[in-house]
């Protein structure tokens, strides 16, 4: 797998009129086999049913979890706080690496016990390295470490970066987060409470949704997803995961699971799933938080998400089967991967069966009958996002967190974003199981621009 920016993307007709036909025949094999089974259609229309009540319940469930933030482990004021290091991987990433780097020596953490290392790649051809070079020369916790590989993606550069680790906690971050000041000492009180916990996600919040309603719905579909996804997770004591934008992680977790792994797309995912399987915990705390900017074009964020999905279907053939009977996860957590890797798959599916009212007119199947009885299902499907979106912003509210005030907006619109984004898993089931694409990671482009 190598690194290439949006711009060398191949967006040509004809690959486009590929994945159209694709999805046309792949439409075509749904509904062909009723032809040859009585009672098929109802088999599809309870499993979109049975699909769209589950995802959104999981979604509401984890909101009203999510009402109730974690205590934070006290530390004692004579502790002996442990060192960290900081990894910042940073491929053209002039416009906010200087935040970045700003926002880590502004922290409340003392700078002796700590030591950042921006692994900036070669390849860039903005003032990346400049940033970072001007930035060590100036600080003495800060290092500037180039990575000279033109092959190389965000995993690989990271795997590089950890040898010159040397912090008894490993943080990682993304070029384009600020940490809160605080952000460092509350993830490490957590590495001090409890000795099984190997990794510490804190929550990402946009930083520009006002740049565009591509980067407005994204940061409130984060909100959403760190939220109600990834701590309703912590919450219902399920299968947690972490997201590549920040992390923190006990230092011996990469001998005793190895390093990322550089051929997934979603090499996070990947690691949690490992850490898991390892029986040791990974924790979600929404109060570490870090400031990130959101894709402002719809081409950017497509690229984006489409890696992403890509990579949880990645992760979802490689462990659907082996973390659910490893003895070393609890039940809870195995049920809820099961539910989790079957929905990186899901969405891809629905999509295939849009077609199906007219198919069900074709056939001479009673439709009027079913999109009244699905009458539930059709007031949720809008109405579901503007209530975990609000319930987000209450218990933000309560924290001190602000909102821009068009985020309190884009929740009425969440539905037709969430069907864009269905598109988007379809193209990514295509190139992994049936073009079988070789993975790329897209890097996104910057602006620096924030809203807050």
């Amino acid at each position: 797998m190598n690194s290439r920016p949006l711009e060398e993307i191949d967006r040509s007709r004809s690959k486009t009129a590929i994945y159209l036909v694709s999805t046309g025949l792949l439409v075509g094999a749904w509904l062909l086999p009723d032809f040859l089974f009585g009672g098929y259609s109802d088999v599809v229309h309870t499993f979109v049913l049975v699909s769209l009540y589950l995802l959104i319940g999981r979604a509401v469930l984890g909101s009203i979890l999510s009402l109730s933030w974690p205590t934070v482990p006290s530390l004692p004021a004579d502790v002996t706080l442990p060192t960290v290091s900081i990894v910042v991987p940073a491929y053209n990433e002039g416009p906010v690496l200087a935040d970045t780097i700003d926002a880590v020596n502004r922290g409340d953490y003392p700078t002796d016990k700590l030591d950042l290392i921006i692994c900036y790649e070669a390849e860039s051809t903005d003032e990346t390295a400049d940033i970072a070079e001007a930035a060590a020369a100036e600080y003495a916790h800060v290092r500037a470490i180039e990575h000279d590989d033109p092959e190389g993606a965000k995993a690989r550069a990271v795997n590089y970066a950890l040898q010159f680790t040397t912090g008894d906690i490993v943080g990682q971050i993304d070029a384009d987060h600020r940490l809160k000041p605080d952000a460092i000492r509350r993830a490490v009180s957590w590495f001090l409470h409890d000795e099984e916990t190997w990794c510490v996600q804190g929550r990402c919040y946009g930083k520009n949704p006002a740049e565009s309603l591509v980067s407005l719905h994204a940061t409130v579909e984060r909100h959403i997803a760190e939220m109600a996804d990834l701590y309703g997770r912590e919450r219902l004591g399920g299968f947690t995961v972490f997201g590549g934008g920040q992390v923190f992680f006990r230092a011996d977790v990469f001998e005793e699971v190895g390093l990322f792994d550089e051929e997934m797309l979603v090499e996070d995912i990947d690691m949690s799933t490992r850490i898991h399987a390892a029986g040791k915990r990974l924790r979600v705390d929404p109060g570490i938080i870090s400031y990130e900017e959101n894709p402002p074009t719809l081409r950017s964020w497509w690229s984006q998400r489409k890696r992403w999905a890509r990579g949880w279907m990645q992760v979802a053939k490689c462990y659907l089967t082996s973390l659910p009977t490893a003895s070393t996860v609890s039940p809870r957590s195995k049920i809820d991967a099961t539910f989790t890797f079957a929905y990186a798959i899901v969405p891809a599916l629905l999509v295939f069966l849009l077609p199906l009212p007219g198919w069900y007119l074709v056939r001479g199947v009673p439709t009027l009958t079913y999109l009244t009885n699905d009458w539930v299902l059709w007031l949720l499907l809008p109405v579901a996002p503007v209530f975990v979106a609000y319930l987000i912003f209450l218990r933000d509210a309560m924290a001190g967190l602000d909102h821009h005030p068009l985020e309190y907006l884009a929740p009425f619109t969440l539905w037709l974003y969430f069907g864009l984004q269905a598109l988007v898993f379809v193209t990514a089931l295509l190139d992994e199981f049936l073009f079988e694409e070789r993975r790329v990671f897209v890097t996104t482009s910057r602006s620096g621009e924030s809203d807050l």
